[in-house]
Parts: structure tokens; C-alpha cells; sequence
């Protein structure tokens, strides 16, 4: 995984959450009804009269409640794709050996830290934490181009 990938992390999970609401606003839309009434005029005889009620016409409901359905598909399959990132990205991180290297790193992707806060809180120099992210990806690279 490079770091350009890890560093996505912030930008998914804020997508999940404004995709998790866009659901939730999906499902609440409502179809107006449509149809007519009985009443009586406001004047004197007061006759029954027959009163359009405005709405969508029961087909345009139908065609409307489809595509209802299929955004809060799209939507549903979209947000269950960027959680399948979430959780490689997160197992990535919980996958490296080094417990120096993988609290940087998750300090560092998943909470948004910069590296002078990291390395305020974990007692080092901004530098050596930059070193360490450095280090650990053209390590990661070297064993990846020769293959183990």
C-alpha cells in the first residue's frame, strides 16, 4: 500500500459519513399523494363540489419511487465500497511489525495527526517522525521490487 493510498484514509471516512446521511435523506423522501376530494362551495347553496387534489400522478409516483430506489442502491453500494477500503487500510496499518512504526502510522493516517503533534506526543523530534514514515515506505519498496 503506498502512502498516497494510506493517506486517503481521512477522505473516505468523511465521504462514509456524508454517504450514510445522503442514505438516510433518500429514504425519507415521501411521495405526495395525488387524487380528489369532496367538499362544498364557501358560498351559499353550498353544492357539493369535486376538488383536485395537487401531487404526482400515481404513474410519475411509480417512476419517481424507482429511481428513489435505485440512487439509494447506488448510494448503498458506493458506501459499502469505501468501507471495504476503510478496513484494508486499517488492517494494513495493524499489520506493521513495528509498534514504534505502527502507532506513528496510525496517529499519523487514521487520526489526522501531523507530525509535530506526534512527535510532542510521543516524546521525539518532527524530523524523526518524518524519517520513520520515509523509511518504512522506500523500505516497503525495496522488498517489493525484488519480489518477497
Amino acid at each position: 500500500m503506498t502512502e498516497k493510498e494510506l493517506s486517503q484514509y481521512k477522505a473516505i471516512r468523511n465521504e462514509i459519513a456524508d454517504l450514510n446521511r445522503r442514505i438516510e435523506e433518500t429514504k425519507q423522501a415521501e411521495i405526495i399523494p395525488f387524487g380528489t376530494v369532496k367538499g362544498s362551495s364557501k358560498y351559499f347553496p353550498y353544492t357539493p363540489m369535486t376538488f383536485r387534489v395537487a401531487g404526482i400522478d400515481p404513474a410519475d409516483a411509480t417512476q419517481r419511487q424507482d429511481k428513489i430506489s435505485e440512487l439509494l442502491r447506488q448510494r448503498e453500494v458506493q458506501r459499502d465500497e469505501l468501507l471495504k477500503n476503510q478496513i484494508e487500510i486499517e488492517r494494513y496499518i495493524s499489520g506493521i511489525s513495528d509498534s514504534t512504526t505502527r502507532t506513528i502510522f496510525r496517529m499519523y493516517f487514521i487520526d489526522g495527526m501531523n507530525q509535530w503533534q506526534i512527535a510532542r506526543k510521543l516524546g521525539y523530534e518532527q524530523s524523526s517522525i518524518s524519517q520513520r514514515i520515509r523509511r518504512y515506505f522506500s523500505s516497503k519498496q525495496h522488498v517489493d521490487t525484488i519480489g518477497i
